[in-house]
């Protein structure tokens, strides 16, 4: 509860730089941020700092180069698009951020902390090298306690970095230095560190933001409850690893209203009556005005219902992560299928060990030679990418499934 609330035209507003305020704000970016942490396979807690070895080092200690993060976040995608291509990876890498700047107090020397999402290993990116030489495993890369580990990893080259576990802890250091620009003099009248506000008074905040931060966690639990045609009896969200409830506020508080609306009105399209949790939810709204505003607003049947339009990008995306695995399935086996294959002369089908019979019912039938493997056998084997007999090489689809290779130039002879 703010202690220092603002009232203007009748309304009452928080005024975000009381000590209650900042704490309140720190607490929603760490649920934000666990938020993201559940949409992608790694996630990881940096800090980049700089060294005085090299100018680009000393300068970038004493004034925040955000240009430097920037450059590391292009040397990091532009490395793994160069080794999705080599090893052939299934996959279009994705990599998303939190970052804060901070000026030390002790010495005034400006580093990074950031918090990098991504669905592939980052750290097998470049080389990265410990105390006693080259480290390949992330366990022993980590720092644990106090005693840091200083890493010299090639996709950072102006200092030494620092990786710690992506947990709640670890994320809620991360984002203390994200309220830095709250901590000056002037806004620190009147509050506990009023007598040492300049000290702390200097930071940078940026993320990725399409979509925002925690975003698509939102939207996939709204889709988890239009499928119990349920609403949330209170604006409160319960995230995964996260201690305790996340009560949204601002923006991502309107998001959430939003949606719960949306959500009641399926409701009552579908039952005739409202969510059974509904009443609960305007109960617990009731001291809030502009929320009821939002779960009372006239509502028309010619609005367009986001939920539903996000519900529907989501559907089409998951039949089209389903297309894409059955043709992984089907045109990256180690032997293209009867289909491709019927286009191949007995003189290519002997190089792959093939031959093809009729059978009874005079349907062109193909089989291994002696001494090989069956064809159900070798086409369980995964190739380093699209069959080359594959007929389909060059589709949109062959593209999408196989982005290290382009899906193939085009239809094989």
């Amino acid at each position: 509860m703010c202690t220092r609330p603002i009232e203007k035209d009748g309304k009452v507003f928080a005024c975000r730089t009381c000590d209650q305020c900042i704490s309140t704000r720190r607490h929603n970016w760490v649920a934000r941020a666990m938020m993201e942490k559940t949409q992608h396979e790694h996630c990881l807690v940096l800090a980049l700092t700089y060294s005085d070895e090299t100018p680009e080092g000393r300068d970038g200690a004493r004034m925040f180069a955000y240009a430097d993060v920037q450059a590391f976040m292009g040397r990091l995608r532009a490395a793994a698009r160069r080794q999705a291509k080599r090893k052939r990876w299934n996959l279009v890498p994705v990599l998303r951020f939190l970052v804060a700047g901070e000026q030390g107090d002790r010495n005034g020397r400006c580093h990074w902390h950031m918090i990098l999402y991504s669905n592939f290993e980052v750290t097998a990116l470049g080389e990265v090298r410990g105390r006693y030489g080259v480290l390949t495993r992330l366990a022993d890369m980590l720092t644990i306690g106090k005693r840091k580990k200083r890493l010299h990893w090639s996709m950072w080259p102006f200092g030494f970095v620092t990786v710690q576990e992506p947990d709640q802890g670890g994320m809620n250091y991360v984002l203390s230095y994200c309220l830095k620009d709250q901590f000056t003099g002037e806004k620190s009248q009147d509050t506990m560190r009023e007598a040492k506000a300049e000290n702390f008074a200097t930071g940078l905040f940026r993320m990725s933001k399409r979509p925002a931060i925690g975003e698509a966690w939102l939207y996939s639990k709204m889709e988890a409850l239009d499928a119990m045609r349920a609403v949330l009896p209170a604006v409160e969200l319960r995230i995964p690893d996260f201690h305790g409830y996340y009560v949204p506020s601002g923006a991502f508080r309107e998001k959430t209203l939003w949606a719960l609306v949306a959500l009641n009105r399926r409701v009552v399209w579908a039952t005739g009556a409202p969510a059974p949790q509904w009443p609960s939810l305007l109960a617990s709204c009731r001291e809030r005005e502009a929320d009821l505003e939002i779960l009372n607003g006239p509502q028309t049947d010619e609005e367009e219902d986001p939920l539903e339009v996000e519900i529907e990008r989501r559907r089409s995306q998951a039949a089209g992560e389903s297309a894409r695995r059955d043709f992984a399935r089907r045109c990256g086996a180690a032997v293209a299928c009867d289909w491709c294959l019927g286009f191949l002369t007995e003189a290519a089908l002997a190089e792959r060990g093939i031959e093809r019979f009729e059978d009874e019912a005079g349907v062109w039938q193909y089989r291994s030679t002696p001494g090989r493997a069956s064809l159900a056998e070798r086409r369980a084997e995964r190739g380093s990418g699209i069959n080359p007999d594959c007929r389909e090489r060059g589709t949109k689809l062959a593209r999408l499934t196989f982005p290290a290779t382009g899906g193939g130039a085009g239809h094989a002879g």
